[in-house]
C-alpha cells in the first residue's frame, strides 16, 4: 500500500476523529465513493451521448418536416392561381405586318390551353401596339414606350438626325454610310 497525506480543516479533523474506525480506514472509504462516483458520472455522461445525438437526429428531423409542409402548402398556393405567360419575340431587321399573340392558360385541373390570336381590324389596334421589353399598351404616335423608355419603332436615323430607310447604304442628306451598308459589305 501507498501512502498518502493531506492536509484537512480543524472541522474535518474534529469530525474524523469522532468516528469510531481509523483515520486512514475512513479516508480509504471516502476516497472510493469519490472515485466510484466519478465512475459514474463518466459512465452516465457516456449513455447520455447517444440520447443527445437522438434528441439531436429527432429536431433535424421534425425542421425537416415542418419546412417540406410549409413548402407544400407553398407550392399549392401558387398553383392555384391561374398562369397566363404572354410571350413577345421581336426579331431586328424582319418587318412584318402581322402580328401574333399566343396566350398559354392553365386552369385550375391543371388543363393548359393554348390560344393564337391574330390581329384583328379594329381602328384601336392600328394605333397602339405593346411595347416588346415590358408589355405595356403604347400608342402609334409614341417613339419609345412610356414605361420603361424602350423604342418601340424601329426606325433608323442618320447621325445629321434624318430617317433613313434599313435598306439604304448613304444617308441622302449627308452622304454618311449607314450600318446596312457594313451588313451589305460582308455579304
Amino acid at each position: 500500500m501507498s501512502k498518502i497525506t493531506f492536509r484537512a480543516d480543524d472541522d474535518l479533523v474534529e469530525r474524523l476523529e469522532t468516528l469510531d474506525t481509523s483515520k486512514s480506514e475512513v479516508m480509504r472509504e471516502a476516497l472510493r465513493a469519490y472515485l466510484d462516483g466519478l465512475d459514474d458520472v463518466e459512465r452516465g455522461q457516456r449513455d447520455r451521448t447517444p440520447d443527445v445525438q437522438s434528441v439531436d437526429d429527432a429536431l433535424a428531423a421534425r425542421v425537416d418536416d415542418l419546412i417540406a409542409e410549409r413548402l407544400d402548402e407553398a407550392l399549392a398556393r401558387h398553383s392555384r392561381r391561374t398562369n397566363d405567360v404572354s410571350v413577345t419575340v421581336t426579331v431586328d431587321g424582319v418587318a412584318s405586318d402581322t402580328v401574333a399573340t399566343d396566350t398559354v392558360t392553365e386552369s385550375r385541373d391543371g388543363v393548359r390551353k393554348t390560344s393564337a390570336d391574330g390581329p384583328e381590324p379594329d381602328s384601336e389596334d392600328e394605333q397602339t401596339q405593346s411595347c416588346g421589353q415590358c408589355g405595356e399598351s403604347i400608342d402609334g404616335d409614341h417613339i419609345y414606350c412610356p414605361n420603361c423608355g424602350e423604342k418601340t419603332a424601329r426606325r433608323s436615323f442618320c447621325e445629321c438626325g434624318d430617317e433613313i430607310r434599313s435598306d439604304w447604304a448613304f444617308c441622302p442628306t449627308c452622304g454618311r454610310r449607314t450600318p446596312a451598308a457594313d451588313v451589305l459589305d460582308r455579304s
